[in-house]
């Protein structure tokens, strides 16, 4: 027999949604924001970041264990263990921003997504800044974790990108925000380095309820020319 209407609609979605989320943690292994040997945070944390429920998470994590991304072990946090099988990987750094250097790249970053979180904090709507006080509540409570916090981040910023109303900019920015994160990563591990970053979007956020453009603007160079010093220095360390 037929499945009733509103029962297949209901199974197509959480199908749809279960491949977007398996999808998306897959670009963040493929980009480099998660790496092989990482652990994924728990399901109930992954499913507040990416705004999804826990079982829309859990589906997404098999799908990518049965293509050898991820391994799930019992009584143990998920692992990354593979960057192929996915679609088309992406390697670890954009290919058409990776040719740049830091200095550029940080400085087509900087006039571009001030401009963004002007434009966002103009056009953004309730329910977008909803999702920023959830996901900063979460940051607070993460601690000195680098991995949650990078996948947090990402939605983060990815939610300002959007909300800008330009999406050219918002993939373009998805693209520069990738440069360096294996640099990135080292820098978090300073101890009160991810204290630091809510701190900015602590500041960001409340310039974006203020309806301030800049505000906004003035937060966002203050977070990405922190970000980009200390990038600079990990960077250095690792020469």
């Amino acid at each position: 027999m037929l499945q009733n209407l509103p029962d297949l609609k209901q199974s197509l979605s959480k199908q749809t949604m279960r491949d977007q989320i398996a999808e998306r943690i897959a670009r963040m292994i493929q980009s480099g924001l998660l790496r092989v040997g990482d652990e994924l945070p728990s399901e109930r944390e992954l499913a507040e970041t990416l705004d999804v429920s826990r079982g829309t998470v859990r589906g997404a994590v098999q799908m990518l264990a049965a293509i050898g991304m991820v391994d799930i072990a019992q009584g143990a946090r998920t692992r990354i263990v593979g960057t192929e099988g996915f679609g088309r990987s992406v390697l670890v750094e954009s290919p058409n921003v990776s040719r740049f250097s830091a200095e550029e790249v940080y400085r087509a970053r900087q006039v571009v997504e001030m401009w963004v979180a002007r434009e966002a904090a103009q056009k953004m709507t309730d329910d977008t800044l909803e999702r920023l006080r959830r996901l900063l509540e979460a940051q607070d409570a993460m601690g000195e974790d680098p991995v949650s916090f990078q996948i947090s981040d990402a939605e983060f910023h990815e939610l300002i990108y959007r909300a800008s109303g330009n999406g050219l900019l918002a993939e373009f920015l998805g693209d520069v925000y990738a440069y360096a994160l294996a640099y990135r990563r080292q820098a978090l591990l300073v101890p009160g380095a991810v204290a630091r970053s809510v701190r900015d979007h602590r500041r960001i956020l409340k310039a974006l309820e203020a309806r301030d453009p800049d505000g906004a603007a003035a937060a966002m160079d203050q977070h990405l020319t922190r970000v980009h010093r200390t990038t600079l220095q990990a960077m250095k360390l690792k020469a």
